[in-house]
């Protein structure tokens, strides 16, 4: 099976300034409530902003999200853009003054810690009610076969070369699998990682990478960051995530000793 980041073969898109053909969660709905802790990180290109990754916002200056979406972006190349539903228009839009990737993140032989904390100013607007941080629990991990929720403005389409992205964000209801399934399906999966599946048709694509994965409740708390999948999207394969439990730690080191 062919696995690849969903962020990487819509990045040359953009990277390349085909901005005409941006990266929707495939099979997914539009959202019509307010998702306060999703931002849009976008990139400055050809006299325009546009979107690339997800995100979520953890501290009054932190935004979590995932390493291969980062790593080889210029801090001053990048913004994000907070409390709005739609990636064009609306919302308030945030200078990245640094940018801190794992630092046992890979790609090769496989994909590995898969997480960054990007920091940006002005601070968010917390007291805003279309504006806030996402619960990161605590050390327990998610088993399988638990209701998990993805948004995101990644592509409608399965494959790079038709990618297009909704204006609107888009929202994902489906289950985790377990590590030992997603493995059979071809994943080399860690135990720093969940695996969610959908029928065939629905999933994660191009434009969902570094996005929120959500275990929903009375305070929705962060479990997961999309990490990659297959080299199509929603074709009955599992979507990874980077297993947010996993790396607690790491995530209070960077937002607590203000790193990078």
């Amino acid at each position: 099976m062919s696995v690849i980041c969903i962020f990487l073969l819509f990045v040359s898109l953009v990277v390349g300034e085909q901005l005409d053909e941006p990266s929707r969660i495939n099979g997914g709905q539009s959202v019509n409530e307010t998702v306060p802790y999703q931002v849009s990180m976008q990139i400055f290109r050809r006299g325009r902003w546009q979107h690339f990754c997800g995100g979520s916002i953890v501290s009054s200056q932190h935004v979590l999200t995932a390493a291969h979406c980062v790593e080889k972006m210029r801090v001053e190349d990048i913004s994000v853009v907070t409390g709005t539903l739609n990636w064009k228009t609306g919302g308030l839009r945030h200078k990245v003054v640094g940018k801190h990737v794992h630092p046992q993140y890979s790609m090769s032989p496989r994909i590995i810690n898969d997480i960054a904390l990007v920091k940006v100013t002005p601070a968010f607007r917390l007291h805003r009610g279309d504006i806030g941080t996402i619960h990161l629990g605590n050390s327990d991990r998610i088993g399988e076969k638990v209701p998990v929720r993805l948004t995101g403005w990644g592509s409608t389409t399965s494959t790079s070369a038709s990618a297009v992205l909704p204006d609107r964000l888009q929202v994902l209801n489906y289950r985790t699998i377990s590590n030992e399934d997603c493995k059979q399906k071809g994943f080399r999966v860690t135990g720093n990682e969940i695996c969610a599946l959908a029928v065939h048709g629905k999933g994660a694509c191009m434009g969902d990478s570094g996005g929120p994965l959500i275990k929903p409740g009375l305070q929705p708390q962060l479990v997961g960051i999309v990490s990659y999948g297959s080299a199509t999207c929603a074709q009955g394969h599992p979507d990874v995530y980077t297993r947010v439990s996993s790396f607690l730690p790491y995530i209070s080191k960077v937002i607590n000793q203000d790193l990078p």
